[in-house]
């Protein structure tokens, strides 16, 4: 461009610098533009000069090229002051903003999702409006829907969606605004926001109880019914978007909704196409309601009914997978049976001719094989040898080689066995297909099996191993061996086997690994990203870690997060979990700290709580990592003080304490040392939280840690034979009530005879032939 204009100055009549090249440069500038202020200011610099040759597309360059160079943390005000010089240019120009020009930029600005920043561009398009009379710059049906299907990528976006739907409406109705009437094209936007709701970035809405299918047939019920307006009239669209909805909400009525639906949709001549059976069939498939894999398959033969009598349009095949899903994951009797008949059916089909693209592919011998890890009976072993050799012989595909891995790790009983075998197939396959370019090779997801197998193995050497083969998949990776790139649950997997791991240093390494997660995605790397779990990983691989100044780290590592998230990361949104392992940290530390660290945790996660992160209300064990740090502290009013955080529990957070709240207590009780009078009501504390124990706790506690407690305090606090006989009467109580509940294991046999006077021992146990040594085979089985 400077060269042209050199030429030109020149009076080169051969170069002119026209709006072809003009463009040209500024196009070739904007595709630097991304994240670069500078590139963006050159451009601004050109189109400002008096005799350049602008034109429309001149301006829609430039424009695109300031908000590519804008990052995602610029407030939308910092935004519009770029935006307005450039659109006031256009109108000296004799071009005025028209609707395309405005696209991008609501485009850009609602992909962050926030429903306040979008407000305010409206309220800024509509003061252009009204200020320069830009009649296609004002909000109008157009906008609010580009600015709602955006919305459907954001966090939340169906509720904000909703919102922006609502304020149309308004609009509208108190007539100022007519151009902002919703049509269907909004409805169904609005629809297909709510379907694809997400609650987290990038990460799918919570599989329990869902409430997307609702909310997306709530309003499709009104449109249904003429409350949205007569011209709303739901279409295929509207009722495909809502059987997705169902689809994706995972809730368990899903699969009854999705079959009314179907049936509204006949019942009202919207005829159903191939997306409204398959989200059915789908949806049927992942039911766990008995009869739901027959009703799936109902509907695959209602399809072959209408494809045999010549409707191109319902052609089934892409169902045939999901019905044997369904089947191999049904409970139902013969299921498992029912899959393999469908599989046969597929390939007869195919090789009669019929349906010659009727192919069974991976997925249809997956579901199959996985459902055989369910059968350990001798027809499914039949069955199962039967189904892999068919695979095989069809199929040459990774996906289900990872498969077979994976059900072989899951037939094994030992984990470190299994992981070994597991490697063993992989460094195969790495092999034969270095040797051989047609044989099957690993991807990813086979890495990641045996990774994780590792993870999960109870071996010495599992976070060693783990690591090993996380390092040869990125050196694998960078040698560009296709389909092999480390991903987040690559580096998660190795993370969790650092946390199980007893070797030393494992916290440090996970926390090492951690930073070059973070590092590998600050540099550009997308398929790595650090989230919650992560660093929730390493926060526990430091709680169980004795080695002092951990709990330290644990600390620092959630205070990482939290600032993280703090400066606008979603993926680092802390939890109680987070908050409850750096708590545990500190509790078992050891330091003379550790009650004082727990309480201000605790503090902060309740000024939290208090300005609306409900989700980090300290819980159950969050508090029982409080009593621990008083039970392990040195002072001698601690049971006090246990009885305390407990009776707070009860009485002001209405949080119901467990065996382990109960056990912690008792455990303050049982290391108080001190006076006789401390000594004598740290044992009255132990005996009223015993008491409230066996009355308050859940028929699946573990009410033999509740006893052993209570007898492990009775020994230390009592540890003279003239103290151990005046408590012998409510010794004896308490261990038949134990005995009656079935709770005495070897552990507990110890601890009665360190409580018990010689007499009661003897009382309790000497008509038993091996006393005074009585050991667990010796006692009655109710026992």
């Amino acid at each position: 461009m400077t060269n042209a204009s050199r030429q030109e100055a020149w009076g080169n009549n051969l170069v002119t610098i026209n709006r072809q090249i003009f463009n040209a440069a500024l196009n070739t500038l904007c595709s630097r533009a991304d994240g670069s202020p500078r590139a963006a200011e050159i451009i601004q610099n050109m189109i400002s000069q008096d005799n350049a040759p602008l034109d429309q597309a001149s301006f829609s360059i430039s424009l695109k090229a300031i908000l590519s160079s804008k990052g995602s943390q610029e407030s939308t005000t910092d935004i519009l002051a770029s935006v307005e010089p450039l659109l006031l240019k256009m109108e000296a120009h004799n071009y005025l903003p028209a609707q395309v020009t405005m696209t991008p930029l609501l485009d850009h600005l609602s992909k962050r999702g926030d429903l306040h920043e979008i407000t305010r561009i409206l309220n800024w398009m509509e003061d252009m409006y009204q200020r320069k009379g830009w009649r296609d710059i004002r909000p109008n049906r157009i906008h609010f829907n580009t600015l709602i299907n955006a919305l459907s990528k954001s966090k939340n976006g169906g509720r904000k969606a909703m919102k922006l739907l609502n304020k149309m409406k308004v609009m509208y109705s108190n007539g100022s605004n007519e151009c902002a009437r919703p049509d269907l094209v909004t409805y169904n936007a609005v629809l297909n926001a709510i379907a694809k709701e997400t609650t987290s970035s990038g990460n799918k809405r919570s599989q329990i109880d869902s409430d997307i299918g609702e909310r997306a047939e709530s309003l499709l019920s009104k449109m249904e019914d003429g409350l949205e307006g007569d011209h709303i009239v739901p279409d295929i669209v509207s009722y495909n978007t809502v059987l997705s909805a169902h689809m994706n909400s995972h809730a368990i009525n899903a699969a009854t909704k999705v079959q009314a639906i179907l049936q509204r949709m006949s019942d009202r001549d919207v005829e159903p196409d191939l997306l409204s059976y398959t989200a059915c069939i789908n949806t049927l498939a992942k039911s766990k309601t008995q009869g739901s894999a027959q009703k799936a398959e109902d509907l695959l033969r209602k399809l072959e009914e209408v494809y045999a009598v010549g409707n191109e349009d319902l052609k089934p095949d892409v169902n045939y997978n999901s019905v044997i899903f369904a089947w191999a994951n049904s409970s139902d009797s013969g299921a498992v049976q029912r899959a393999c008949q469908l599989l046969n059916e597929m390939e007869l089909k195919r090789k009669s001719g019929d349906r010659p693209d009727l192919i069974p592919d991976a997925v249809s011998y997956t579901s199959i094989i996985r459902s055989f890890t369910k059968q350990d009976n001798d027809e499914g072993v039949s069955l199962k040898k039967y189904i892999l050799n068919k695979a095989k012989f069809n199929v040459e595909d990774s996906g289900l080689n990872n498969v077979l891995l994976l059900t072989q790790i899951e037939s094994n009983e030992d984990s470190g066995a299994a992981a070994e075998k597991a490697e063993q197939v992989l460094r195969s396959m790495i092999k034969d297909s270095q040797n051989d370019p047609s044989k099957i090779k690993p991807n990813t997801i086979t890495f990641n099996t045996v990774i994780d197998a590792w993870s999960k193995s109870n071996a010495k050497h599992a976070a060693a191993k783990a690591q090993e083969i996380l390092k040869e998949m990125q050196i694998l990776y960078e040698k560009g061996f296709p389909g092999v790139c480390p991903d987040t649950f690559s580096f998660a997997s190795v993370l969790n086997a650092f946390a199980n791991s007893p070797e030393a240093n494992s916290a440090e390494k996970a926390e090492e690994l951690l930073r070059h997660m973070c590092k590998l995605n600050e540099n550009g790397n997308t398929n790595v990203v650090p989230n919650t779990i992560c660093f929730a990983t390493v926060i526990k691989a430091y709680s169980r870690c004795s080695t002092k100044g951990s709990a330290e780290k644990a600390e620092s590592i959630l205070r990482w997060m939290v600032s993280e998230y703090q400066r606008g990361n979603p993926d680092l949104k802390p939890n109680t979990i987070c908050f409850t392992s750096v708590c545990d940290a500190w509790s078992k530390s050891g330091e003379s700290r550790a009650i004082k660290k727990v309480e201000e945790l605790i503090s902060w996660m309740e000024n939290l709580s208090a300005s609306g992160h409900k989700d980090l209300s300290p819980n159950q064990h969050t508090y029982n990592t409080l009593i621990t740090a008083v039970a392990r502290s040195k002072d001698p009013m601690k049971a006090t003080k246990a009885l305390h955080i407990l009776r707070h529990m009860q009485d002001v957070l209405s949080i119901k304490p467990s065996s382990v709240s109960f056990s912690n207590v008792l455990n303050a009780c049982s290391f108080t040392h001190g006076t006789p009078s401390i000594r004598q009501t740290a044992l009255k504390i132990a005996i009223v939280v015993l008491e409230e124990a066996l009355e308050n706790t859940a028929p699946n506690d573990r009410l033999n840690v509740v006893y052993g407690a209570f007898f492990q305090t009775c020994a230390n606090l009592m540890q003279k034979e003239i103290e151990k006989a005046k408590i012998e009467r409510v010794v004896e109580a308490v261990f038949h009530k134990c005995c009656d509940h079935g709770q005495v294991d070897m552990k507990l046999l110890s601890q009665i005879r360190r409580a018990s006077s010689k007499q009661l021992y003897l009382k309790l146990f000497g008509n038993f032939p091996t006393f005074p040594n009585i050991g667990i085979e010796d006692i009655p089985e109710l026992w």
